[in-house]
């Protein structure tokens, strides 16, 4: 499905993938034709990030607990977490550009923080 920069998580390593650091959260449905949509853009984010965030992908019907913990009621969502606490939170399919103003503006908050 993605590519190898795209790291697939469920309930049982999620938070340990999330807790740290700058992590894009794709929550994704298999069968939502939007989400497969999503996917070539979250590849390329996670291509031009590589060394600032982490982007992690999370199908719901597979781990439905923490769609619930995150209010995931469809998909896709995106939401970018920093150090675990919800920075921002994106629905439905968006241009690049959505993207990367959203993770510009977290890193920004990120890089303030750990100086």
């Amino acid at each position: 499905m993605m590519n190898d920069d795209i790291i697939h998580t469920d309930s049982y390593d999620f938070d340990e993938r999330t807790q740290k650091g700058v992590v894009l959260v794709f929550f994704y449905s298999e069968y939502c034709v939007h989400s497969r949509g999503l996917e070539p853009i979250l590849e390329e984010i996670a291509d031009e990030y590589y060394d600032n965030i982490r982007v992690v992908a999370l199908d719901i019907e597979q781990s439905p607990d923490i769609a619930s913990r995150f209010k995931i009621e469809s998909t896709p969502v995106v939401i970018i977490l920093r150090n675990g606490k919800i920075s921002d939170r994106i629905e439905g399919a968006n241009p690049p550009s959505t993207y990367a103003e959203y993770i510009d503006e977290v890193l920004l908050e990120y890089q303030k923080e750990n100086r």
